[in-house]
């Protein structure tokens, strides 16, 4: 099994990264733009630094990001392996939980908001009970490290993937049902259609692995990328399935029809965040410290949102807004209603928030 990726060797990664935000305070300070391909007028973000806590003393990087599908929370990790409920509206934190002992790679949200599910290289699965103010209500340890966990849309099961080829499907009380198995290693993104006919994998080989989840078989496995995959993510009761890949594609699959309908090169970075904003948007980022709307329609990149000085590892959206989080040590808060309205301006600063 390849070597699983130490909260050292992540962090070393983004050393460049946390020397500009040393030495560029001057920059997060000002205001973040959102231009559209056309050069059109930008307008703000809102920045936010989570508090540290324990002996740690400078903002944590934000490591992961999740969305409550009630539009009213928003769960984000950091390096310190603590994970903040944020309320969407105030900016303030609820609730600190801690649990994991190494870095968390992944958070998922139930589609009824009730429970939190998290994962990362301690190879513990956490999941947070929302109606006991996301005390822990289940804790499986002892599974490899995991890159991307997510819930079923019945929330029945969760689907898991890390560093090798297996795919773990896990009951709601626990119960591990049958893997199925990649012919690829390094897996890091999983997600379930709407109709749960459907799970798509992606890892190292740039191939995107369609499963039947009901039972195991490989419906297809169409190479949309030249390099690993990163992110997955199904458009709301579409088929359309988009996958981004450290070659700066973004790729639109056909589920149903078993056919490619775009493939965009958005940067000549890598990739590693999908969030969908609505059933023709989605926002994409990565190493070019650029959040990029893409239309999955058309294929057209229709803006780019600019003020992160480090590498966007994360993305999320939920009550009306984009989050975005990662190398520099802030998770900002974009306002999807201005996308559609781009002679608009909200001024919004920069802030801290408090544990």
């Amino acid at each position: 099994m390849p070597r699983c990726v130490s909260r050292r060797t992540w962090i070393a990664t983004a050393t460049t990264a946390m020397i500009a935000v040393s030495t560029a305070d001057a920059l997060l300070a000002e205001t973040p733009t959102i231009a559209n391909a056309l050069g059109h007028p930008s307008f703000p973000s809102r920045v936010i630094r989570l508090q540290p806590v324990g002996d740690r003393t400078t903002p944590p990087l934000v490591t992961a990001v999740a969305a409550d599908p009630r539009g009213e929370l928003l769960a984000a990790a950091g390096d310190d392996f603590a994970i903040r409920i944020i309320n969407v509206a105030t900016l303030k934190v609820m609730h600190t939980l801690k649990g994991h002992r190494d870095l968390i790679r992944s958070l998922s949200f139930d589609n009824a908001g009730d429970s939190l599910v998290s994962a990362g290289n301690d190879g513990q699965l956490i999941i947070w009970d929302r109606k006991r103010s996301f005390e822990v209500g289940q804790r499986m340890q002892g599974t490899p490290a995991l890159a991307c966990v997510c819930f079923a849309p019945d929330g029945n099961k969760i689907a898991a993937v890390g560093f090798d080829p297996k795919v773990f499907i896990i009951g709601a009380i626990g119960n591990e049902t049958p893997k199925f198995s990649c012919d690829c290693n390094d897996l890091r993104s999983i997600a379930y259609r709407d109709d749960m006919r459907v799970l798509a994998v992606g890892g190292r080989s740039g191939h995107l692995h369609l499963f039947d989840p009901q039972t195991g078989n490989l419906i297809a496995e169409p190479h949309l990328h030249s390099s690993r995959i990163r992110d997955i993510a199904f458009h709301p009761h579409s088929n359309n399935v988009i996958t981004v890949a450290e070659d700066g594609v973004v790729a639109v699959f056909d589920t149903m029809n078993q056919k490619k309908i775009h493939s965009v090169t958005v940067t000549s970075g890598r990739l590693f965040a999908i969030a969908t904003i609505d059933s023709q948007h989605i926002a994409v980022a990565g190493s070019d410290n650029v959040i990029h709307i893409v239309n999955t329609d058309s294929g057209v990149i229709r803006h780019r949102l600019e003020g992160h000085v480090g590498t966007v590892s994360t993305l999320t959206a939920t009550g009306g807004h984009l989050f975005s989080g990662g190398f520099d040590a802030t998770l900002r808060r974009w306002s999807l209603d201005e996308l559609h309205r781009s002679d608009s301006r909200i001024a919004e600063g920069t802030v801290p928030i408090e544990r």
